[in-house]
């Protein structure tokens, strides 16, 4: 048996659902699954049945149980009925991913209790209390607020979530990031999968390596618009990365043991003489970009040099041995007239490692956690 899914997303909506969303559920089973995220659902037809079969069919199909993923909270007694009399069944979940409750009121309690985060499909006044007790107990609501029909309370908490952010924002998401919610799903879920995991995760997923001396400003930009996409948690660059009282060293060596791809930036100056010692900081054995470049060789991580600033690659003559490696990895040069185009080919680069990655990791695999914002003063 596998073991406990690192976190669970609670799935609401109505037990009426049409078609569309009866698609849209069945989309979201198979996103979160993709994803390696659990998942919550009661035992009642429309959207809590489409979810649940579809995530337990993506666990199947790559070999996964869902005891360690899946959890039904089933109200006992509940009956669904069609026009002629007979009942609608709901998912029939294994023993080992049901948990019986005996009243309403209990479930919302139950369901409540074990998510970490929850998806709004239409619903009623029921699915609309459930929402807002999850916003009042601090956790991320996802309502997708283009639904409409007679059960689509979630454009009403997508609104409720908007009109509070100043005081209650998304963790890990930007406002930016949650309007994506309103835009059409061309392909998958859209932005949810990235939503989800933005706010939810627990380490980077990737890492931006870059010299201070060198190309601060670039950097930030590049690390501003992979953290716009991939959301504030999941991208680590130092200087908000590591918090207050935090040992630096130990942060870093986190990330870089969590990280799935890193993003190193090369500018002009990135091979500039220290002054004291009359060589590049880069062959200075105390140097923390050259131990940053190094472990991301060593531990076999997807790696995407970025050339900016008119900056050239370097030659593997001007590399420390441990670093020319680096040379291996084709190289992207970005600029103003290009950025938008060079960040988008970047990101779709990175989310193939990051679906790779998920696609062929145990589910029992953790990440360690990441620490909050902050400042720290080494030298880079």
């Amino acid at each position: 048996m596998a073991a406990k899914s690192n976190k669970f997303v609670l799935v609401v909506g109505t037990g009426w659902a049409g078609p569309g969303k009866q698609h849209v559920a069945r989309m979201i089973g198979s996103t979160l699954a993709q994803a390696r995220l659990g998942l919550v659902s009661g035992n009642s037809t429309g959207v809590d049945r489409c979810v649940s079969e579809s995530f337990c069919g993506a666990l199947a199909e790559r070999g996964d149980g869902p005891e360690a993923a899946f959890r039904q909270v089933s109200l006992g007694g509940m009956r669904f009925f069609r026009r002629g009399g007979l009942p609608l069944p709901g998912y029939p979940a294994p023993d080992a991913c049901r948990v019986p409750v005996h009243d309403v009121e209990a479930w919302k309690r139950e369901a409540i209790s074990r998510c970490d985060a929850a998806v709004m499909v239409g619903g009623g006044r029921g699915a609309l209390d459930i929402a807002r007790r999850v916003i009042a107990s601090g956790k991320p609501v996802f309502p997708l607020p283009f639904l409409g029909g007679l059960t689509g309370h979630s454009d009403d908490v997508f609104r409720q979530v908007l009109s509070t952010w100043e005081g209650y924002p998304v963790p890990g998401v930007s406002r930016a990031q949650f309007l994506r919610l309103t835009e059409p799903w061309v392909v998958g879920t859209g932005q949810l999968g990235n939503l989800l995991r933005g706010t939810l995760a627990d380490a980077p997923d990737v890492f931006v390596s870059y010299r201070r001396s060198d190309a601060p400003a670039a950097a930030g930009r590049i690390a501003h618009d992979l953290a716009e996409h991939f959301g504030s948690r999941r991208v680590f660059l130092d200087i908000h990365g590591i918090a207050p009282s935090r040992a630096w060293d130990e942060t870093i060596e986190g990330a870089l043991n969590a990280c799935k791809a890193g993003v190193v930036i090369i500018g002009r100056s990135w091979l500039q003489r220290d002054a004291d010692r009359g060589v590049p900081r880069l062959h200075q054995d105390d140097d923390v970009v050259r131990a940053e470049i190094a472990a991301l060789i060593e531990r076999r991580k997807a790696i995407f040099p970025v050339l900016v600033e008119g900056a050239r690659l370097p030659e593997a003559s001007e590399l420390p041995q441990a670093l020319t490696a680096l040379l291996r990895f084709q190289a992207s040069t970005i600029g103003n007239g290009d950025w938008d185009a060079t960040l988008t080919l970047l990101i779709r680069e990175i989310e193939s490692v990051i679906q790779h990655e998920d696609a062929t990791r145990p589910l029992s695999r953790r990440e360690p956690k990441q620490v909050s914002s902050g400042h720290h003063t080494v030298v880079r």
